[in-house]
Formats: C-alpha cells, structure tokens, sequence
C-alpha cells in the first residue's frame, strides 16, 4: 500500500516470490498493490528498480487511491467528497478497501498481508504450507500486546458472547498480533458485503487524523490509536471470524519487535548500542523494521539487510 515502483518494492517483492517459489514453481503468486501516485521517484537510481519492477514476472494487480473512491461511491453509494476527507485522515482504510474488494469482487479466499520492510530469515516453508492451507497466520507484538485492541471492545459487542469465548479460545494468551505480516482468511468479510453492513463497518473507524489543530503532526496516544486501528479489525475479525484455527507463530523465535522496550527471554534492549536496539528484532525468524522514524527513514540495518539480499542475488 502507498509505495513506490523502487528498491525497497523490488526487494520485498522479489525475496517473497523466490521464497515461495523455491519451495514449489508450480505456485500460483498475485501481488495486489496500491501504488502512491504522489510518492514521485526522487533518486535516479530508482528508475532501475521501476524497470525491473515492470519486467518482471511477479504478476503485479496494481491499484490506486481513486479506485477504491469509486468502489466505494458506485456500489455503496458513499457520498464521494465525504469519503476523500475521511479517507485522507486514515488511509489504512485501504489496507481494509483492497482485501474486501478482493473478496466481494474477485471471490479470493485468502491472502497474505506483507510489508515491505521486512526480511525473512530461513526457507518459509511452514507459512507457504499454512497458506496453502488457507490457515490464517498470525505474528506476534510481545513487547505490545495492546497493539490490536482498540476496537476489540466494538468487534466482541457486535458479534456477542460467543465471539468472546471463541476469542479467548483461539488466543489465551491474549497476544497482540501485528498486521504488517499477516495470513488473513477473506471470509472475515463476508459479513460486510451489503449495503447497511459495509456502512457498519467503515463507521467503525476514527477519521479525526494525525494533524492537530496547529497543522501539527500528532504523535502522542492519539497517533496509536490512528495507526492501530486497521491492524486491530484484521488481528480480532482474524480471530473470532476465520473458518479455520489461526496459526500462532512461536513468539520466542517469531515476533515483531521495535529498538526500544523489554523482550520476555531477550530482556531490555538498548536503542543506542551497536545495533541501534535492533538486535532482538534481527533475531526473529520474520524481521519487521517497524516504528516511526519520523522522516529519518528506515534504520540502517534494514537497508544493509537489503543490498546484501540484493547482492547475493546480483542486482547490486
């Protein structure tokens, strides 16, 4: 969602396709993406990552903001002009907008949500098997576990005390999942195909934004809960709703960690030593770079991952 044709997409696309079809070429893969029309390429360099983006074989569905606007206004009947100004104070409505538009329209079962700042580190092959299983898969924030619950309590009421038990059933732990990586059963939408039901859901969510009343960037509890908000319908819905179990991934050797904060086996981790905190999350079988930078852009030990990957596999 929202990126650029660059090194970065390339990368994210290239090391999950080789991945899966390692394993087995006969692997059918779709990338379903939202492209950034704004996001302009900056560097020079990029127009070599945009060219081997667009000759590839990765089997790219591509995707803007207009089109979900108009999926919206012209089979929901959504007022268009209300929908740009809600729909700009919280874009990860599109991270919602795509997987219900791939399950209504396209009749998909399943799909993976991936990010691109994330590197695997072993061969995949549990999670291409759950996913050929259409078992819904699910990482783990163990620093967080509050990182998907700002509408469970509106997710649990809608769907009364039988979703509360099966939620506690499915996860007992109470972890909180991250959706950056996540394996997602489609069917979870089919409860918000028509009409009156879609509006249900897209009420669900807070369109107040991230900008004050100052033009100031928020960045206190409020920005939590803005950016929690789709990864809190995905985990829950996820849970309570999937035809099948989810998979929890193992959360000592599986998980999302930032640079700050206190792992249960790895204990407090120190954003200023010599891998800027990121060691713990450079341990997980699935590393995910999260967190805001601020306009500082990924760490660096992101992006030297990245050229190293890039150059075992002679495109640096």
């Amino acid at each position: 969602m929202f990126r650029a044709k660059n090194k970065q997409s390339f990368f994210a696309m290239h090391q999950i396709y080789n991945k899966i079809k390692n394993y087995d070429s006969s692997i059918d893969i779709e990338f379903h993406i939202l492209w950034d029309s704004k996001n302009e390429l900056s560097l020079e360099d990029d127009i070599k990552w945009k060219d081997l983006i667009e000759s590839s074989n990765f089997n790219i569905v591509s995707y803007n903001l207009d089109f979900f606007i108009e999926y919206c206004v012209n089979l929901y009947d959504m007022n268009k002009q209300d929908t740009i100004k809600n729909f700009t104070n919280f874009k990860a409505i599109f991270l919602l907008l795509l997987p219900h538009y791939l399950r209504r329209v396209k009749m998909y079962d399943y799909y993976l949500l991936y990010d691109d700042d994330i590197v695997i580190n072993y061969d995949f092959v549990d999670i291409i098997n759950l996913m050929l299983e259409k078992t819904p898969v699910l990482i783990t924030e163990p620093f967080n576990c509050n990182c998907d619950k700002v509408l469970i309590k509106k997710i649990l009421e809608m769907y009364g005390s039988e979703a509360v038990t099966l939620y506690k059933k499915r996860n007992p732990d109470i972890h909180g999942f991250n959706a950056g990586f996540q394996g997602v059963d489609l069917s979870i939408f089919d409860d918000f195909l028509s009409k009156d039901r879609f509006e249900l859901m897209i009420n669900m969510f807070n369109y107040d934004g991230i900008i004050d009343s100052n033009g100031n960037e928020i960045w206190d509890h409020r920005r939590f809960v803005n950016d929690t908000q789709q990864q809190s319908f995905l985990s829950n819905m996820n849970i309570i709703k999937s035809k099948k179990d989810p998979h929890i991934l193992d959360p000592l050797t599986c998980y999302v960690a930032p640079n700050f904060g206190s792992h249960p086996i790895l204990g407090t981790l120190n954003s200023e030593d010599e891998l800027n905190g990121w060691g713990c999350c450079m341990k997980s079988k699935i590393s995910h770079f999260i967190g805001h930078t601020r306009g500082k852009g990924k760490p660096i030990q992101f992006l030297e991952k990245m050229d190293e990957y890039l150059k075992i596999n002679n495109f640096l």
